[in-house]
């Protein structure tokens, strides 16, 4: 006990020597404790019993009972070369518990061992063929448990629970068809099953598609419990089979009358479901309803059928017949209908059910965020975006950092949208979290601090995944830390990185493209030009990727002849360039002013049918202007619409400079007011560069008026506020600004976006008193031009100052 296996031996030996005989319970502690103390003692004391001519079997039997509770496997190996050195020949106490540790941990031994033992003359009862069996079924040795049930079976032993533990280990191992196939083989030996046998061969049956052995087991057992029905229905479901489906629905409600599960009905509105027979699954809701048992599974089953077919209207009319049934829907049903709307509808039908999830009380849970977080993810708007974004504050009660899953949805959502702050707010709950990332998470985590500057996160994590955890990471993880690297300047750092782990992880040709992209950033060509030598050594080839962003790094170190070698290089390795590649060529030569060549690749581009999109015609557009280019600019946007392209913000910002430098105030007033009729895109600062270009009055009626309701119609009613602001400044200083400047049209759109944006109260109400003061219209009616500028608070009783938008 005090761990003195050496001095135990020896006074052992001591009382052997003296004639007295040792009891064979000295040896059983003495091999009891050194087991427990681990292998390395019990070999101690295998040793020191060499000296002894025999051991007691029953001693060695007891330490290979700790082996068989601990599952040493060793340990009884050492037990056994003792039994076999100073017990033999073994005896069947040594062979019990020798192969209950073997029929789990080696399957050949134990077939030795088995073999050996009957041999002996030892008989294996069915009890112990049993747990030779149990315990061989769940560690996978197949083998073994077939040559003990065969020794069962030879000698007429077995029983109704043997072919339970043998059917059990078929269906562990996946080996179903065997264990359908015992059946035959239980009939034959004239033993009845049992219900719980039964619903087993059942379930087995349907699952391998033995629908003939499925319907014997039914009429056999006369129907048997509900949960045979349930799992012949499953799989009438698998084959797409609805009227087999209701076929047994209609054979369970004879065999079971009104006592019959809901849970039967639920399979089978399932099945119908399944099969695509929505028709038939409402049809069943309709009766299972008039009877009285539908519950929330029913109503759901048929929601989650019309939804995944796209049919959200019809879904929602389930919806609100499950109400009126008495029914409440649950986070379950709604979550169905949100999953349906972002896939198959529009974000409005989104909003929509989470007012009315708002609504009924219903709970924003974890899957409601995760389906937000797509939408969020997908969103063509903006503000479609930040409004599923919102979701996550508006979720009290869910903590996306108990759920791997829920956690990565979140975090892609927020890199994807660029959401710094709701990113910084995720990663430190994560810090006082209990949540191990996986390695695809690690890979997101990179992502995350690299956009949120946080370099020294992005090496703690990754010392953390590598070292402390010990994990490999995978190629996407890989490539993700070293964009984090590259995107913040350390792109040496990311080439060492990758030279010490691309004999484990193999590199590929996006890890060599984000060096590309990293030492492009910093304006190192040379650089970039190694990173591609290396992938070419690694016998990578080159993609539109990297040869995209090497000709990248060469435009922006302003070595254009290089990076058009480059772009001749890559169509004769039959890469074709794509519409980034041209974008990235164009830019370089109107940055050199060459603008005749740039509008030639143009053109080349479009011969060879690649799309132009905005970006690039707003490349052109801007450097035809950077470069007083004004015809050439005329072209562009009149070549644009029939391109099929519409302008962006940038564009509008380009145009109003192309007219500031042509001294044309009312072309860009014009053209301000052609983008405030698309509503398609916000106006941005550079729209208020019209104010200020040199030889040009102060703005008048018409520049407030079209810059303000264009802003407040866009949706940036800050900055709409910000310029009717001024508009009253300049009339309170008495410049030539008159009180109809800005006009009740532009009011109401402008008070009406304020509404819109919550910002009625902070925006508004000094607005309101800038009006006042500069003596203007307010958006409710005229103020008379003697009143006195009292204060004014937005939703105040004096009605004649009470906005009618």
């Amino acid at each position: 006990r005090g761990g003195r296996f050496g001095a135990a031996v020896l006074e052992l030996e001591a009382l052997r020597a003296g004639g007295a005989e040792v009891p064979p319970r000295a040896f059983a502690e003495l091999l009891q404790a050194a087991q427990l103390a681990g292998n390395a003692s019990l070999r101690e004391v295998a040793r020191g019993l060499g000296g002894f001519p025999q051991v007691p079997a029953q001693a060695i039997a007891a330490a290979l009972v700790e082996c068989v509770r601990k599952e040493d496997a060793i340990g009884a190996r050492i037990l056994e070369d003792v039994a076999r050195a100073k017990a033999a020949p073994m005896q069947y106490v040594v062979f019990e518990p020798l192969l209950k540790v073997m029929a789990k941990a080696d399957a050949n031994h134990a077939s030795k061992l088995f073999k050996e033992m009957l041999h002996e003359g030892c008989f294996a009862s069915e009890g112990f063929a049993g747990a030779l069996m149990a315990r061989a079924g769940e560690a996978g040795n197949l083998i073994f448990v077939e040559e003990v049930a065969d020794y069962l079976r030879g000698r007429s032993m077995m029983t109704l629970a043997t072919f339970k533990t043998l059917m059990k280990a078929y269906a562990t191992n996946n080996q179903i068809e065997k264990a359908c196939d015992l059946y035959d083989d239980i009939v034959a030996s004239g033993i009845e099953p049992d219900q719980v046998m039964y619903g087993c061969l059942v379930k087995f049956a349907v699952r391998c598609g033995r629908s003939d052995l499925s319907q014997r087991l039914l009429a056999k057992t006369q129907g048997g419990d509900a949960q045979n029905y349930v799992c012949l229905i499953r799989g009438a479901a698998k084959n797409n089979d609805a009227d087999k489906a209701v076929e047994l629905l209609r054979a369970a409600e004879r065999s079971h009358g009104k006592t019959l599960d809901i849970a039967v009905y639920n399979c089978a509105v399932d099945a119908c479901v399944t099969a695509g027979r929505i028709d038939r699954a409402a049809e069943l809701l309709k009766e299972i309803a008039q009877r009285g048992v539908a519950n929330r599974i029913t109503y759901n089953t048929l929601i989650k059928g019309h939804c995944a077919s796209g049919d959200v209207a019809t879904a929602r009319h389930v919806l609100r017949s499950m109400s009126e049934a008495g029914l409440a829907p649950d986070s379950a049903s709604y979550n169905c209908l949100l999953g349906a709307a972002a896939e198959h509808s529009s974000c409005d039908d989104v909003w929509q059910i989470l007012q009315e999830m708002d609504r009924v009380g219903v709970a924003v849970d974890g899957y409601t965020v995760s389906i937000m977080m797509k939408v969020a993810k997908r969103a063509r708007n903006p503000r479609d975006a930040s409004r599923a974004l919102a979701v996550l504050d508006q979720a009290t009660g869910v903590s996306v950092c108990d759920d791997e899953v829920l956690f990565n949805t979140v975090l892609d959502a927020c890199i994807t949208r660029k959401d710094i702050a709701r990113l910084e707010k995720v990663t430190r709950q994560l810090a006082i979290s209990k949540l191990s990332p996986t390695v695809h998470s690690y890979g997101l985590l990179f992502k995350a601090f690299g956009m949120l500057k946080q370099l020294g996160r992005c090496r703690d994590l990754w010392t953390e995944m590598t070292e402390r955890r010990a994990m490999l990471p995978s190629c996407i993880t890989l490539s993700c830390m070293l964009d984090a690297l590259s995107c913040a300047g350390c792109v040496e750092e990311a080439v060492s990185l990758l030279a010490a782990w691309k004999e484990r992880v193999p590199a590929n040709t996006v890890m060599y493209s984000t060096l590309i992209k990293g030492f492009a950033n910093v304006g190192d060509a040379d650089r970039a030009a190694d990173m591609c030598r290396d992938l070419r050594a690694d016998g990578l080839q080159m993609n539109l990727v990297a040869y995209t962003a090497l000709i990248d790094a060469h435009v922006r170190a302003g070595k254009l002849r290089q990076a058009r070698q480059l772009f001749q290089q890559m169509q004769d390795e039959s890469c074709e360039p794509n519409l980034i590649t041209y974008s990235t060529l164009v830019k370089g030569y109107c940055l050199e002013g060459d603008l005749d060549e740039a509008l030639r690749l143009f053109s080349s581009m479009m011969r060879r049918g690649v799309a132009a999109d905005t970006v690039i015609f707003n490349t052109l557009l801007d450097g035809c202007v950077k470069h007083s280019r004004f015809d050439l600019a005329d072209n562009i946007l009149e070549e644009m619409p029939r391109c099929g392209v519409k302008p962006s913000n940038f564009t509008l910002s380009i145009t109003v400079k192309l007219w500031g430098k042509r001294q044309r105030l009312d072309k860009a007033i014009e053209a301000v007011r052609a983008q405030r009729g698309v509503g398609s895109h916000c106006l941005d600062s550079q729209v208020g560069a019209i104010k200020s270009w040199p030889g040009c009055a102060d703005p008048d009626v018409a520049v407030y008026n079209a810059l303000i309701t264009g802003l407040a119609r866009c949706g940036d009613s800050r900055r709409a506020a910000d310029i009717a602001t001024e508009a009253c400044e300049a009339a309170i200083l008495r410049r030539a600004v008159s009180t109809k400047t800005l006009s009740s049209d532009c009011l109401r759109s402008l008070f009406a976006a304020l509404r819109q944006d919550g910002l009625e109260r902070d925006l508004g109400a000094p607005l309101e008193q800038k009006l006042r003061l500069a003596r203007m219209l307010l958006p409710g009616g005229p103020e008379p031009r003697d009143a006195a500028p009292a204060p004014l608070r937005l939703g105040s009783e004096q009605p004649r100052l009470e906005p009618e938008w």
